[in-house]
Formats: structure tokens, sequence, C-alpha cells
């Protein structure tokens, strides 16, 4: 039998063990939050070889999550067809062999992220049609899309006021001499803005330069194709090619060390997006 005694101890001892545990989650370390994305925030999962995404969407600051669950590297270009054609002149415009025609517009979009990883793009769209597809060659010969990785999205008109253009601290600029990398890059989360101001439609893949490895041997593997296999870069994502004048940001988190903004080309009657030696551009964040 438990006596009146006994009892009052085992709740003292119950409620002082309760007290404790209280005072030393409330004085645990927090971890910091993670900035809001900017805009709606659209989830798309890529797998081998489609996606799963929402389709309509509501116009205006959209940030693309794209998580890339297949195993290999995929890519969302995002084109804007013109008032006037539907999605099936998209996918008869895009045959091998046919130049891009003038009423499709590449706006950009998430860029390749390693398998597992995800990477978030943020743009401005309008009401319309457009087309979500991946270009990235395979081994046969042909590329993604050709396998089924394709869709078609209705963007519609949104209410209310838009959001503004998201705050960026720096940018990347692709131009026809070159890239430029603006802003003072540090270790941490940034938001970089994007743009293409060349002759036509480039993108980038922005790549983290493994340990031991130098900068020759980075433009060596580019100039290879850039294949998967003993690659001297840690992939991090990037945009896809952006017509001239078109704007992207993409959220990064860069530690210390060496990174590589690697350009694209891409022409739908290649087929294929291809690295642009040249324009390459090594930053370093200290």
């Amino acid at each position: 039998m438990v006596t009146p005694a006994a009892a009052a101890v085992r709740l003292t001892l119950a409620t002082a063990v309760a007290l404790a545990a209280a005072t030393a989650a409330a004085q645990a370390p927090k971890a910091s939050p993670r900035p809001a994305a900017p805009g709606t925030v659209i989830t798309i999962v890529a797998y081998n070889h489609f996606y799963e995404a929402p389709n309509p969407i509501t116009a205006g600051l959209v940030t693309f999550r794209f998580v890339n669950r297949g195993p290999d590297l995929h890519q969302m270009w995002i084109v804007k067809i013109d008032e006037g054609y539907a999605f099936s002149d998209f996918m008869n415009a895009i045959r091998p062999g046919r130049p891009m025609p003038n009423w499709l517009r590449g706006l950009g979009g998430p860029e390749s992220p390693e398998s597992g990883d995800e990477v978030s793009v943020t743009m401005q769209l309008e009401p319309g049609r457009y087309a979500l597809a991946c270009f990235i060659p395979t081994a046969e010969g042909g590329s993604h899309l050709s396998k089924g990785m394709f869709l078609p999205l209705t963007v519609l008109p949104a209410k209310g006021k838009p959001a503004p253009a998201p705050k960026d601290d720096g940018s990347i600029m692709i131009r026809d001499n070159g890239v430029e990398v603006n802003g003072a890059v540090s270790a941490g989360k940034h938001l970089m803005r994007v743009e293409s101001t060349g002759s036509m439609a480039r993108g980038a893949r922005i790549a983290r330069i493994l340990d031991g490895k130098s900068w020759d041997d980075v433009m060596s593997w580019v100039s290879n194709g850039g294949g998967s296999a003993n690659a001297p870069v840690k992939l991090l994502g990037g945009v896809t090619p952006l017509a001239s004048g078109a704007v992207n940001w993409v959220a990064l988190t860069l530690a210390k060390g060496d990174y590589a903004v690697l350009p694209m080309s891409f022409a739908i009657g290649s087929g294929n997006p291809e690295y642009v030696p040249a324009l390459a551009k090594k930053f370093s964040v200290r």
C-alpha cells in the first residue's frame, strides 16, 4: 500500500523531472529558419523519364522547387507558346533538324540537380500556354523528351496584386563574350539573379569544384561533353536556356571552395544542350 507521504515524494520527483526537461528544451539552440521562397511555390518531381507536376497554375511570381528522384540528371525547360498555337504545335516543332520557331520562347527553369538533390528557380509567368521538357541526352543518342519527359502547362490569370520581384544578393550575367558573377558571394544561402543578354538562348549549370581538382580538369571534362563519369565537380543545379531579356532567380547554398558557372546553349534542331567552354567562369567562396 502506497502511503500519502510516498505518493507526495513520487509527485515531487515527477514534477522536477518535467521541469528539468522543459528547461533543457528551452535552452537548446534552435536552427535558424530557412528563408521563405519567393512567390507561389510549385513542387515538380522528376523521375526517369517523367514529371509529377500540377496543372494548371496561377500567373505571377512562381518558384519551381525541382526535386530529382531519378538516377539520371534531369532538367525542366519552360517554353512559352505564343497565342494561336497549341501544345501539339510545340511537339511538331521540336523534331530534330528543325530550327526553333519564333513563336516559342525559352524562359529558363530548373537545371540538373544531381540524383536525390533539388534546386529552386523563381520566375515571372504570364497567363498562357507553356511546355515543360527535358532535353538531357540519352546513352542511345536521343533525349529524355523522346522517352516521354514533357508536359503541357496552362497558366491562368491571377487575382489580386502581383508579387514584386524577389530581392537577390548577387547576379550571373551570361553574355556572348563570357559570364559575369556579381555581388559579394560568401558562404551561406543566396538568391542569385540569372540573365542571358546574348544573341541566343543560353542557360548555365552551377557546380562546386571537388577538392583536389583544378580548373584545367573542369575545362577538359566540359570539352569532352561533361558526362557523369569521373566528373571533377558536383552539380548544384542552375537554369535552363533563357531567351535574351528573360530573368530567373536561383537559390544556392554555398560552402567555402571553388565553383564553376558552366554556360549551355541549346537549339531545338540540334537535339541536345551543349556546354560552351569558352564562356565558363570560375569563382571562389572564402
